[in-house]
């Protein structure tokens, strides 16, 4: 969900998705406590499915939702029903990936470990939000 956002960093300019993941990386590995051995390991498959949502599912979803903005008074039902069927699969597909990213993980750490990964991205989420609403909040009062 985040990655599909855009979020503002500075005054003008968008926060790049390598940035993003050095913050967000940062962020769980403060949480779960690892190794530097363990981190390796770790990171070395989580960034393998991370790119891989991003790039086949996350960055097409903003995609279409980008296209139907520009037509969404002039959309036909049957158009809109296969946007939100084409949406709904690359969920579907990114659920996938992080399911097959969480078995490879469990083969080498602890599930605690992996549900604490799993707490840890979730609050990163919602902390990404309220910095992006407030940024916003305190745009719009400029």
């Amino acid at each position: 969900m985040l990655l599909t956002l855009n979020i503002s960093y500075g005054q003008k300019s968008k926060m790049s998705f390598e940035r993003l993941k050095a913050l967000k990386m940062s962020f769980i590995t403060e949480k779960i406590g690892l190794t530097e051995a363990e981190e390796s390991v770790f990171w070395e498959i989580y960034d393998q499915y991370e790119e891989k949502i991003f790039v086949d599912c996350r960055k097409k979803i903003k995609n279409l939702r980008k296209s139907y903005m520009k037509s969404q008074d002039s959309i036909s039902n049957e158009e809109a029903l296969e946007v939100i069927q084409k949406i709904n699969e690359m969920e579907r597909y990114a659920l996938e990936l992080r399911g097959k990213r969480d078995k490879l993980l469990l083969e080498k750490f602890s599930a605690n470990i992996i549900l604490k990964m799993h707490h840890a991205e979730y609050h990163f989420n919602r902390e990404m939000v309220y910095k992006m609403r407030k940024r916003k909040d305190h745009h719009k009062n400029e």
